[in-house]
């Protein structure tokens, strides 16, 4: 493996406390090859990951019955993590965390129901600061039997939070006073869709939102000062009589740094959607899917033109190469064994926050 630009980083997997569940590596990234540095335990399912804004803390949720947070210190020569401080997440099975842009806030989806916010100290130490329940339901008896955050993430601003909640089929938004949320009107869903993951475009203009159970990307406007969401557009990730069996999920979506491609990752058929972005409109065209290389790719990361997709069960990280021209993937022949991956999260350079 070559030396030049190395980019280091992080990987939670589904294992228990006992074993290592959250690893450090190191990327290549001019061949893609990837490889581990070490592996720690002590957090049990470190289903979510995120890098604070000055690069100094990674924060994990442990998804399990009584949700946990876990804080580290990155270190700042040899990337390597050292415990800081864990807190209860305030509720089941937290899936998703996200620090606010002014590095002040850690955002929390626990996907028993609630969303929730903890304070961030000096050192990285956090303190318990909101939880609001979600109510309601969905049509899909086995899915939406209630309520399910799975995302919380900031405006590109800080000004307005967005939990897209997988089981009563809205995006909910939130201001935040005083370090508490406080809630304000919801963006409806079409019944079914199950909504999961919410990015935003690089310009602040759009943001995109997977739709775990009906198989589609939605396309919002959004305006910065009322911070509403106003649909442009829907669309199928994979073909229609794909799309409509229960087996397939989708899951992750994430848009290129330059603004120009949106990529979602499908499980059950077990690929990777690009969609190349109108600059002027937002509107997505779908440009290719390929395969993931492995069994059900539930997150992945872009970082320096590759794409790397944590495969769940083929206990698999592979990496692709973007097109510099086109945006399409195409694997490297580069692929990193861990048990159960979930998540990936490169520590950003200065210049560059990776999405």
């Amino acid at each position: 493996m070559t030396v030049q630009r190395e980019r280091h980083f992080y990987v939670g997997t589904y294992a228990s406390e006992e074993e290592e569940s959250l690893f450090h590596c190191i990327l290549d990234p001019v061949s893609g090859e990837m490889r581990v540095v070490s592996g720690m335990g002590g957090i049990e399912n470190s289903s979510y990951l995120t890098v604070s804004p000055s690069r100094n803390h990674l924060y994990a949720a442990s998804e399990k019955e009584y949700g946990e947070i876990f804080s580290y210190t990155i270190d700042s020569e040899t990337k390597e993590l050292h415990l800081n401080d864990r807190k209860p997440s305030e509720g089941a099975s937290p899936c998703y965390v996200e620090t606010t842009p002014d590095g002040k806030m850690l955002l929390v989806a626990n996907y028993g129901g609630c969303v929730s916010s903890l304070s961030i100290r000096e050192h990285g130490m956090l303190e318990q600061a909101s939880c609001v329940q979600h109510n309601g339901s969905g049509p899909n008896p086995d899915r939406q039997e209630g309520p399910h955050p799975h995302a919380f993430v900031p405006s590109p601003d800080g000004a307005f939070l967005f939990a897209p909640d997988l089981g009563t089929d809205r995006i909910a938004k939130y201001t935040r006073e005083d370090e508490r949320l406080f809630k304000q009107d919801d963006t409806e869903l079409p019944p079914g869709t199950g909504p999961r993951t919410l990015v935003f475009h690089p310009n602040g203009k759009w943001a995109y939102v997977s739709g775990e159970l009906d198989n589609t990307v939605t396309a919002f406007e959004y305006d910065r000062q009322s911070g509403r969401l106003k649909p442009l557009q829907r669309t199928l990730l994979l073909p229609e009589a794909q799309a409509a069996d229960p087996a397939n999920t989708a899951a992750h979506a994430a848009v290129s740094p330059c603004g120009r491609y949106a990529y979602v990752s499908n499980r059950g058929e077990d690929s990777l959607t690009q969609f190349a972005i109108d600059p002027e409109t937002g509107v997505l065209t779908l440009v290719e899917r390929v395969s993931s290389g492995g069994r059900i790719p539930r997150h992945f990361a872009l970082v320096d033109g590759l794409l790397l997709v944590a495969n769940q069960e083929s206990g698999s990280i592979v990496s692709f190469r973007a097109g510099k021209e086109d945006g399409r993937l195409t694997p490297t022949g580069y692929a990193l064994e861990l048990n159960r991956p979930v998540c990936i999260r490169p520590i950003p350079e200065a210049e560059d926050w990776i999405i």
